[in-house]
């Protein structure tokens, strides 16, 4: 019992001593070298001027780089100096690594060892997830895409998508979402930065499979016999590309040199060299692949285009039962007549009580003039009408419709403008909004692109013709109905 303890004293004392003798032999410390490539370095192995050394061997983690009794040089870069330290010149990244110092003492004393870390700190490199940059995926899938970095320090990572940032709440090197909608398609690019050079970008394009989407500008293309003319669609989306046609009442639209189909990245265009009376119809432009149909109709017509008012407060006079309207159409053939659309607006004065204010809208009820075209070919018409009778301190409303020998053109934009107050009159405050009399011209709303066929809810107004002559009954009979077809249009 004894002599295990003496033995198990005298193992102590032995630590104790190799480690005090450990501490006394290297005067260098261990340090981590942070240093950028193409650099030099110096490692050191500092041994205590009264130590005996036998021999010094180098390693870069477990493997031997150099070695005291071997007379060679490890490498062009690599110099054991005479103080044992190690000299690696020209940095590279793949010199980062753990290097030992491993000092071999006589007997009875055995190797001691130092070691030191080398970060090369190198500007990073970007690798994308798929490898070639590029995934596809339908509508409804997920889609998982990354990039994989190296350098030293470790990068971290920012997103873009068509150039925009994304807010993400980490800077993470891997995104995963569902493809809902074929809008989250794009470019998507990983920007990683470690600090060291300029930040390195990998770019992704990720395609959603979905239905064609197909739009048109203008789907109501006036024209006149012998002009030129051209019905143009833009595919605004396909994944997979889609087969494209045109039809003319459901049948393929037959092509020579006077009508040609012309297609250049989105757009689609359909072109008559030379327009002719045959020609004037309904027309459809349609895409169509695996996953679905678009389609977008035009009208190739003479009738005239729609109408424009114009305001001007010098040419737009008013008074308080009387108002100037002034508009151009644009039309090839003569205008024979014009329908003007007049009715009151909200925030108007009441007719029993001329002192009292209302908001509550007027009954769907437009009072129709007829004003006389012109003689002139065009292709621009112009056309002013005084409407009098009109009661003072009142906003009204009005649209208007051009007539030539193809027919009716589809409401104009909307007008509104007010008659100034009658003598000894003044609006209530409640309808301050009202006194300033210049007209307005309210726009209508902008088509949106379709994916079903646009149906024509003007084609009835355009061939109805109301009768001057008959009874008011009926007048207002067909008043109501016209307001109704062109509601519709102005939503």
């Amino acid at each position: 019992m004894s002599s295990n303890r003496n033995l198990i004293n005298f193992l102590i004392v032995t630590y104790f001593i190799y480690v005090i003798k450990c501490e006394k032999v290297f005067k260098s410390v261990p340090v981590v070298f942070k240093i950028y490539e193409n650099e030099s370095v110096l490692l050191p192995c500092y041994v205590d001027d009264n130590e005996t050394v036998v021999r010094v061997r180098w390693y870069k983690n477990k493997n031997l780089l150099a070695d005291t009794l071997d007379q060679q040089a490890p490498s062009r870069r690599l110099h054991v100096l005479s103080n044992y330290s190690l000299l690696v010149e020209s940095l590279r990244s793949q010199d980062s690594a753990d290097y030992t110092c491993e000092v071999i003492r006589p007997e009875p004393w055995g190797p001691i060892k130092q070691s030191h870390t080398i970060e090369v700190q190198c500007s990073p490199t970007v690798r994308t997830i798929p490898d070639d940059g590029y995934l596809e995926v339908r509508k409804g899938e997920y889609v998982d895409i990354g990039c994989e970095a190296s350098g030293t320090p470790k990068p971290t990572f920012e997103w873009r998508k068509n150039g925009e940032s994304m807010a993400l709440l980490e800077h993470r090197s891997r995104i995963r979402f569902r493809a809902e909608h074929r809008l989250l398609a794009g470019v998507y690019e990983c920007i990683a930065d470690n600090g060291v050079g300029d930040p390195v970008k990998a770019a992704i394009r990720v395609v959603i499979q979905d239905a064609p989407v197909v739009s048109a500008a203008r789907s109501f293309v006036h024209t006149a016999v012998g002009l030129r003319a051209a019905l143009e669609a833009t595919l605004d989306f396909a994944a997979p590309p889609a087969k494209t046609a045109w039809f003319r009442d459901g049948r393929p639209v037959q092509t020579d040199d006077r009508v040609i189909i012309m297609a250049q990245d989105k757009s689609h265009m359909l072109i008559f060299r030379t327009v002719r009376k045959s020609d004037l119809g309904n027309y459809t432009f349609r895409a169509e692949n695996k996953l679905g149909m678009a389609d977008v109709s035009f009208k190739l017509t003479g009738v005239p285009n729609v109408a424009s008012f114009k305001v001007d407060t010098a040419l737009n006079r008013a008074t308080s039962t009387s108002f100037s309207l002034i508009w151009e159409v644009d039309s090839y053939s003569t205008i024979i007549e014009y329908n003007l659309w007049i009715r009151p607006y909200y925030g108007r004065l009441t007719t029993s009580d001329p002192d009292s204010f209302t908001t509550t809208p007027p009954a769907n009820l437009w009072s129709k003039i007829v004003v006389p075209g012109d003689s002139n070919d065009g292709p621009i018409h112009s056309a002013s009408y005084t409407v009098r009778g009109l009661t003072p301190s009142t906003v009204y409303e009005a649209i208007v419709t051009s007539r030539n020998r193809f027919g009716w053109s589809k409401p104009s934009a909307v007008l509104h403008f007010a008659t100034e107050p009658g003598v000894g009159r003044t609006l209530p405050a409640t309808s301050s909004d009202y006194t300033d009399i210049t007209p307005i011209l309210e726009e209508p709303q902008s088509e949106e692109p379709q994916n079903i066929t646009q149906a024509h809810i003007f084609e009835r107004l355009n061939e109805m013709q109301l009768s001057d002559a008959g009874a008011r009954e009926n007048i207002h009979i067909v008043a109501i109905f016209v307001a109704m077809l062109v509601s519709i249009c102005l939503l």
